[in-house]
């Protein structure tokens, strides 16, 4: 494994670094698993949100049942809805979810009213959807600067640093 020099920046994790694995999905894969690596060894501090939890949470919860039952990804939510035995029988998704949260280093921020209040403004300033102003506002409050993110959305965000996992 390459040892990459330790940094004192802490660096927010997005969500598509985390289903980048979990749903195998491409040539990015192996390298959000060597960055997944390094914060859990301590090389860098690392962050992420409740709102990136869920988001991750979310996806798993669709792709699960797409593949359990061949369910139509487009139908799925109201699937899930209507035969919530399809939720509870989603042990892997529990289990994927438990391997995040135990990344040891990884600080997991809460979205308080005042955080939400001026994801508000960030929407308005660089464009973002929800969640991404979401992730900006926690960003501002805990003084991060890095993201870790294949979403060029980022970019357009003054003060912002985006790195791509196979940069890092």
């Amino acid at each position: 494994m390459e040892v990459r020099p330790r940094s004192d920046a802490t660096v927010f994790i997005d969500a598509n670094i985390f289903l980048n694995i979990v749903l195998s999905a491409g040539k990015n894969a192996a390298a959000c698993t060597r960055f997944l690596e390094d914060a859990d060894a301590g090389i860098f501090p690392c962050a992420t949100s409740v709102i990136v939890l869920n988001e991750v949470l979310h996806r798993l919860l669709i792709a699960s049942v797409v593949r359990s039952s061949g369910i139509a990804p487009e139908s799925a939510i109201r699937q899930m809805k209507l035969h919530p035995e399809l939720v509870r029988e989603a042990e892997t998704v529990r289990e994927v979810m438990e391997d995040i949260r135990s990344i040891r280093p990884m600080n997991v921020y809460g979205i308080s009213p005042t955080t939400f209040e001026r994801s508000l403004s960030v929407m308005q300033e660089w464009g973002l959807l929800g969640n991404d102003a979401l992730h900006v506002a926690c960003m501002e409050e805990h003084s991060i600067d890095v993201i870790a993110t294949y979403d060029r959305d980022f970019s357009r965000v003054a003060g912002i640093n985006v790195r791509k996992p196979d940069e890092h």
